[in-house]
């Protein structure tokens, strides 16, 4: 027997969702080497997450039956990203951990109060999936945009390193998969949210290649403990140390001090060379102390 289009449809976007959800486990392994989630939100895998358990709630019997194809994948993402963000959680500042806990908790209570309305109070299936599919959209939308988060800290650092490009890349496949099958389907409530993500996907994936030549090299200007500690900087030591690298590559510069610190932000100094331009990038964020010498086209 042929296979319809719409299980052939069906496969790929599975195929390509189960991609997207697989593709945060490189980020994670630098989370569990560093024992820190760095510049990364906890945000996107919170959307994620709930928006798995309305797409559960959406392929069920009670909402639409012999939608096997949504539950299947629903369910391995809803397991990935409960991994994800535990995981984050872990190792997030506790700042961080509050924020995530709170949203965490608020789309929890939400989703609770649309399930026993959907399958208590609405009685047919049409109504059941207006309402699911209407959340859904949203929800969805939220999920696709909400790794653009990062973006404003990628134009201030002129950096990728906190916008990973196999999360942005599979977000826009998977959104572009499921337009096809909305399109078989003619399932409205997949085909919007869908839509809308395969534009923001390409917003994400335009910004990442706009950066993607920047480069972190590591510079130790002084123990990071002191860093953390006194939050003061010896500019000569870090005259010395980017000297050295920048005299291996035979090329004379000028350091501009121009230094500004801020306890939970990134500190930048620009380093003008003779044919391109240099940033001292800082963090003295008491979680995660790093510095490096950024270098931009």
């Amino acid at each position: 027997m042929a296979l319809s289009s719409q299980v052939v449809v069906g496969v790929i976007g599975n195929i390509t969702s189960l991609a997207l959800y697989l593709s945060p486990m490189a980020t994670f392994r630098g989370i569990y080497k560093k024992k820190s989630t760095q510049e990364y939100s906890g945000y996107p895998y919170v959307f994620t997450l709930f928006n798995c358990a309305l797409g559960l709630l959406y392929g069920s019997p009670f909402v639409k039956p012999h939608s096997n194809m949504i539950l299947t994948i629903n369910g391995a993402g809803f397991l990935l990203e409960t991994f994800y963000l535990i995981s984050f959680l872990t190792f997030a500042s506790r700042k961080k951990k509050v924020m995530t806990v709170r949203l965490s908790c608020g789309l929890a209570m939400a989703f609770v109060l649309e399930a026993a309305i959907t399958i208590f109070v609405l009685h047919t299936y049409r109504l059941r999936q207006a309402v699911v599919g209407s959340v859904g959209v949203i929800l969805s939308i939220v999920m696709y945009a909400s790794p653009l988060s990062v973006l404003k800290v990628v134009i201030r650092t002129k950096s990728v390193e906190c916008m990973p490009f196999s999360l942005s890349l599979f977000n826009f496949i998977n959104a572009l998969a499921w337009v096809a099958y909305a399109i078989v389907t003619r399932d409205l409530f997949i085909g919007v949210p869908s839509g809308i993500g395969c534009v923001l996907g390409m917003i994400q994936l335009t910004v990442y290649f706009i950066y993607r030549r920047s480069k972190l090299i590591n510079v130790s200007p002084a123990s990071t403990n002191e860093i953390s500690q006194t939050k003061e900087i010896d500019m000569n030591a870090i005259d010395l140390s980017i000297q050295k690298q920048i005299d291996a590559n035979a090329m004379d510069v000028t350091v501009k001090k121009q230094i500004e610190l801020n306890a939970v932000g990134l500190t930048v100094q620009k380093i003008e060379a003779e044919k391109s331009t240099f940033a001292i990038v800082i963090s003295v964020d008491p979680d995660h102390c790093r510095s490096g010498v950024k270098y931009i086209e």
